[in-house]
Protein backbone atom coordinates (compact mmCIF):
# COMPACT_ATOMS: atom_id res chain seq x y z
CA UNK A 1 0.00 0.00 0.00
CA UNK A 2 1.27 3.53 -0.83
CA UNK A 3 1.52 6.35 1.78
CA UNK A 4 -0.24 9.35 0.23
CA UNK A 5 1.20 12.76 1.44
CA UNK A 6 -0.39 15.09 3.61
CA UNK A 7 -1.07 18.38 2.08
CA UNK A 8 -0.53 21.59 3.35
CA UNK A 9 -3.58 23.25 5.31
CA UNK A 10 -5.20 24.95 2.77
CA UNK A 11 -5.40 29.73 3.25
CA UNK A 12 -9.03 29.27 4.57
CA UNK A 13 -7.86 26.66 7.42
CA UNK A 14 -4.82 29.06 8.29
CA UNK A 15 -5.02 30.99 11.43
CA UNK A 16 -5.34 34.69 10.16
CA UNK A 17 -2.38 36.53 11.57
CA UNK A 18 -3.02 39.97 12.53
CA UNK A 19 0.37 41.79 12.31
CA UNK A 20 1.43 44.81 11.34
CA UNK A 21 1.31 44.95 7.59
CA UNK A 22 0.09 46.09 4.90
CA UNK A 23 -1.19 50.11 4.91
CA UNK A 24 -1.74 49.64 8.66
CA UNK A 25 2.50 49.45 8.61
CA UNK A 26 3.05 52.24 6.16
CA UNK A 27 0.56 54.96 8.15
CA UNK A 28 2.69 53.57 11.47
CA UNK A 29 5.88 54.46 9.88
CA UNK A 30 5.27 57.79 8.67
CA UNK A 31 3.41 58.69 12.16
CA UNK A 32 7.08 57.25 13.71
CA UNK A 33 9.30 59.74 10.65
CA UNK A 34 6.72 62.46 11.69
CA UNK A 35 7.50 62.06 15.32
CA UNK A 36 11.42 61.37 15.21
CA UNK A 37 11.47 64.67 12.79
CA UNK A 38 9.74 66.62 15.22
CA UNK A 39 11.71 65.57 18.02
CA UNK A 40 14.62 66.05 16.25
CA UNK A 41 15.22 70.02 15.70
CA UNK A 42 14.98 70.94 19.52
CA UNK A 43 17.72 68.22 20.02
CA UNK A 44 19.54 69.59 17.33
CA UNK A 45 19.14 73.47 18.38
CA UNK A 46 19.79 72.64 21.95
CA UNK A 47 23.56 70.72 20.33
CA UNK A 48 24.00 73.52 18.11
CA UNK A 49 23.52 76.38 20.92
CA UNK A 50 22.72 74.78 24.48
CA UNK A 51 19.87 74.88 26.52
CA UNK A 52 19.24 78.02 27.84
CA UNK A 53 19.92 79.44 24.17
CA UNK A 54 17.31 77.46 22.93
CA UNK A 55 14.57 78.43 25.41
CA UNK A 56 15.28 81.62 24.54
CA UNK A 57 15.65 81.72 20.83
CA UNK A 58 12.06 79.70 20.86
CA UNK A 59 10.59 82.32 23.16
CA UNK A 60 11.70 84.97 21.23
CA UNK A 61 11.32 84.06 17.63
CA UNK A 62 7.28 82.73 18.96
CA UNK A 63 6.83 86.12 20.46
CA UNK A 64 5.81 89.60 19.17
CA UNK A 65 3.80 91.67 17.12
CA UNK A 66 6.15 90.87 13.56
CA UNK A 67 4.84 89.88 10.22
CA UNK A 68 7.13 86.97 10.51
CA UNK A 69 6.55 85.96 14.37
CA UNK A 70 2.90 85.75 13.50
CA UNK A 71 3.53 83.82 10.45
CA UNK A 72 6.45 81.57 12.50
CA UNK A 73 3.26 81.04 15.86
CA UNK A 74 0.66 80.16 12.41
CA UNK A 75 3.11 77.76 11.18
CA UNK A 76 4.22 76.36 14.16
CA UNK A 77 0.72 75.13 15.51
CA UNK A 78 -0.48 72.38 13.25
CA UNK A 79 3.17 70.99 13.30
CA UNK A 80 2.90 70.76 17.43
CA UNK A 81 -1.05 69.21 16.49
CA UNK A 82 0.67 66.30 13.99
CA UNK A 83 2.99 65.73 16.11
CA UNK A 84 0.65 65.34 19.06
CA UNK A 85 -1.73 62.92 16.79
CA UNK A 86 1.47 60.65 15.44
CA UNK A 87 3.27 60.31 19.12
CA UNK A 88 0.16 59.20 19.82
CA UNK A 89 -0.57 57.16 17.21
CA UNK A 90 3.10 55.66 17.30
CA UNK A 91 2.11 54.83 20.83
CA UNK A 92 -1.60 53.14 20.69
CA UNK A 93 0.08 50.81 18.16
CA UNK A 94 2.79 49.77 20.01
CA UNK A 95 0.57 48.86 23.42
CA UNK A 96 -1.96 47.62 20.34
CA UNK A 97 -4.61 49.55 21.98
CA UNK A 98 -8.28 49.41 21.14
CA UNK A 99 -8.07 53.18 21.76
CA UNK A 100 -6.34 53.79 18.34
CA UNK A 101 -9.62 52.92 16.89
CA UNK A 102 -11.18 56.12 18.23
CA UNK A 103 -8.47 58.40 19.05
CA UNK A 104 -6.42 58.60 15.97
CA UNK A 105 -9.05 59.63 13.69
CA UNK A 106 -10.07 62.10 16.07
CA UNK A 107 -6.79 63.24 16.45
CA UNK A 108 -6.49 63.46 12.88
CA UNK A 109 -9.77 65.42 12.10
CA UNK A 110 -8.62 68.00 14.76
CA UNK A 111 -4.77 68.21 13.10
CA UNK A 112 -7.01 69.02 9.89
CA UNK A 113 -9.01 71.48 11.39
CA UNK A 114 -6.20 73.16 13.22
CA UNK A 115 -4.36 73.55 9.77
CA UNK A 116 -6.71 74.82 7.67
CA UNK A 117 -7.49 77.38 10.55
CA UNK A 118 -4.03 78.31 10.03
CA UNK A 119 -3.07 78.70 7.09
CA UNK A 120 -6.44 81.16 6.40
CA UNK A 121 -4.41 83.01 9.68
CA UNK A 122 -1.46 83.21 7.28
CA UNK A 123 -3.48 84.12 4.63
CA UNK A 124 -5.02 86.85 7.00
CA UNK A 125 -1.42 88.23 8.28
CA UNK A 126 0.04 88.49 4.42
CA UNK A 127 -2.89 90.04 3.23
CA UNK A 128 -2.62 94.03 4.53
CA UNK A 129 -7.07 94.50 3.67
CA UNK A 130 -7.82 91.05 5.70
CA UNK A 131 -9.65 88.09 3.75
CA UNK A 132 -11.68 88.34 0.94
CA UNK A 133 -13.69 85.93 -1.23
CA UNK A 134 -10.20 85.48 -3.52
CA UNK A 135 -8.18 84.20 -0.60
CA UNK A 136 -10.01 80.89 -0.79
CA UNK A 137 -9.02 79.76 -4.58
CA UNK A 138 -5.83 79.48 -3.57
CA UNK A 139 -6.39 78.20 -0.10
CA UNK A 140 -8.46 75.61 -1.56
CA UNK A 141 -6.27 72.71 -3.24
CA UNK A 142 -4.37 72.05 0.02
CA UNK A 143 -7.42 72.44 2.18
CA UNK A 144 -9.28 69.88 0.33
CA UNK A 145 -6.35 67.21 0.01
CA UNK A 146 -6.30 67.57 3.75
CA UNK A 147 -9.74 66.72 4.40
CA UNK A 148 -9.52 64.43 1.39
CA UNK A 149 -6.84 62.41 4.08
CA UNK A 150 -8.32 62.48 6.91
CA UNK A 151 -11.46 61.05 5.46
CA UNK A 152 -9.86 58.33 4.25
CA UNK A 153 -8.19 57.75 7.18
CA UNK A 154 -11.55 58.00 9.36
CA UNK A 155 -13.15 55.48 6.99
CA UNK A 156 -10.19 53.53 7.02
CA UNK A 157 -10.40 52.96 10.63
CA UNK A 158 -13.91 52.86 11.06
CA UNK A 159 -14.73 50.19 8.00
CA UNK A 160 -11.45 48.14 7.26
CA UNK A 161 -11.34 45.03 8.53
CA UNK A 162 -6.94 45.66 9.13
CA UNK A 163 -6.87 47.88 12.10
CA UNK A 164 -9.90 46.08 13.93
CA UNK A 165 -8.34 42.68 13.77
CA UNK A 166 -4.71 44.34 14.78
CA UNK A 167 -6.07 46.69 17.55
CA UNK A 168 -8.84 44.33 19.31
CA UNK A 169 -6.62 41.37 18.85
Amino acid sequence: MTIVPTLPPTPASRPRRTGLKGLLAVIFWCACGITATQLAWPFTLIATIGPSATVSAVVDALSGPSVQTQILRYGVIPQVALFVWAASYVVLTVTRSAKALTFAPILMALWVGISIYCQFGIRAVLTPDGLSVETLPALLPSMLAQVVGAVAFWAYFKQADAPRAFFTR
